[in-house]
């Protein structure tokens, strides 16, 4: 899958998502990629792509909702809008998260005693592919791809 498609080709299966970029978000993407993914009837390992859900969520937040725009960013009726897109085809899952941010996520060597930075790190380790576009819309989106079969 090599050159991303930016969109679902014809004949995948595709799940989307808007999720208010809070907190609790990284809960309901990981709820809801364990339930698509028995939906889906995927093999494989439900927890990596959990926990690829879960990073990509957390950097999600992270952009949409930097340091630097105060405690509001915290309040429901003030959260800006972040995406999950899950599709399958031809034995492949993409995970996919976008956010407002147009800042391009970088991938970072943690030392042994950070407590954050880990996140692309593991989703490097993880998938087959990961990368970053940003659509004519605005903002960002951050994907990874792995192997996925169905049973």
């Amino acid at each position: 899958m090599r050159g991303y498609p930016q969109q679902p080709v014809p004949g995948a299966l595709a799940s989307w998502l808007e999720l208010a970029a809070l907190p609790s978000a990284v809960f309901w993407a990981r709820r809801h990629a364990h339930a698509v993914l028995q939906a889906w009837r995927l093999a494989g390992d439900i927890e990596t792509v959990q926990l690829l859900v879960s990073e990509l969520t957390t950097n999600a937040i992270k952009f949409a909702c930097p340091p630097s725009s105060g405690p509001a960013h915290r309040d429901r009726a003030d959260a800006k809008t972040i995406v999950l897109v899950l599709w399958h085809h031809a034995g492949a899952l993409v995970i996919e998260v976008r956010d407002p941010g147009p800042a391009p996520p970088l991938l970072t060597e943690a030392g042994p005693d950070a407590e954050h930075g880990r996140g692309l790190m593991l989703v490097q380790a993880l998938s087959k592919e990961w990368g970053c576009y940003h659509p004519p819309t605005g903002g960002k989106s951050v994907y990874c791809i792995i192997s996925a079969g169905t049973t």
